[in-house]
């Protein structure tokens, strides 16, 4: 049996991986645009902090899953 590496399964999901990175960014540009025209402490702006964050995440995320596909 054949051992598969975690870089040789996500080598085939490299462009939807690379879709969801520019994505993300575009979305965290988004949303740190519109922070400067939301009004602090609503709840506005509470969820658009925690998308903010949530985007920040998965972008990091995809930047480390094709580090390694590059990598291995």
């Amino acid at each position: 049996m054949s051992e598969t590496r975690l870089a040789d399964v996500l080598r085939d999901y490299t462009t939807k991986m690379k879709l969801v990175l520019v994505i993300s960014a575009v979305s965290i540009l988004l949303l740190l645009v519109s922070l400067t025209a939301i009004e602090p402490g609503t709840s506005t702006h509470v969820l658009a902090l925690v998308q903010l964050a949530t985007f920040a995440v998965l972008f990091v995320g995809m930047v480390v899953l094709l580090w390694t596909t590059r990598r291995g």
